[in-house]
């Protein structure tokens, strides 16, 4: 009783929560997610950001997603500016303990029949760091325990390359995740 309360008291006020926005910039419910342009050295990053954002669009389920743009209200377009990982971290003896993973991408909405722009962002950036080595990656924590496809036993099994690449790709679908969220909730909020 008390929630439903204040979810009608702050609805009231106009507060609502991220990516709950009432619509599109510009209109229109159907939306087609294009393939981002990948100006980076990463071949296939534009298809974890183009599955990210279809993901993302289905699991909220407020819009409809098309595949062709003449079904579609908007297109969603950009591209993936800038993808690096670096190291942030290190031991005593200079060897890398811990690396940032760092994703800036920029987007626009289009009206497809008059082809303007009517919503853009450019350089959202989404990092996520993650251990090199077994001694830096603590497997009881509720992050690795939520977040890793890896076990305790694993970390033991792997060499320090296998480890850091298991890791480094993780890292990499989070940051996708993340761009995906933001950029929907950027998109419905217009900012």
């Amino acid at each position: 009783m008390a929630a439903a309360l204040l979810a009608g008291i702050l609805s009231g006020c106009g507060y609502h929560f991220p990516g709950e926005g009432s619509g599109l910039p510009g209109g229109g419910k159907r939306v087609v997610v294009t393939r981002f342009e990948n100006r980076t050295h990463s071949p296939g990053v534009e298809n974890d950001v183009m599955e990210g954002l279809l993901l993302e669009f289905a699991r909220r389920g407020q819009f409809q997603v098309v595949r062709d743009q003449a079904e579609a209200d908007l297109v969603l377009e950009g591209a993936v500016t800038s993808l690096e990982t670096r190291p942030v971290a290190f031991s005593k003896s200079d060897e890398t303990l811990q690396y940032e993973t760092i994703m800036t991408v920029s987007a626009s909405l289009r009206d497809p029949r008059s082809n303007t722009i009517v919503w853009r962002v450019s350089s959202l950036r989404e990092t996520d760091s993650y251990g090199a080595v077994s001694q830096t990656v603590v497997a009881s924590s509720s992050a690795f325990l939520s977040q890793s496809n890896l076990n305790a036993n694993d970390l033991n099994q792997l060499t320090d390359v296998q480890l850091s690449e298991s890791q480094r790709r993780e890292a990499l679908d989070r940051v996708v995740e993340n761009v995906s969220r933001d950029l929907y909730n950027a998109v419905v909020e217009d900012f």
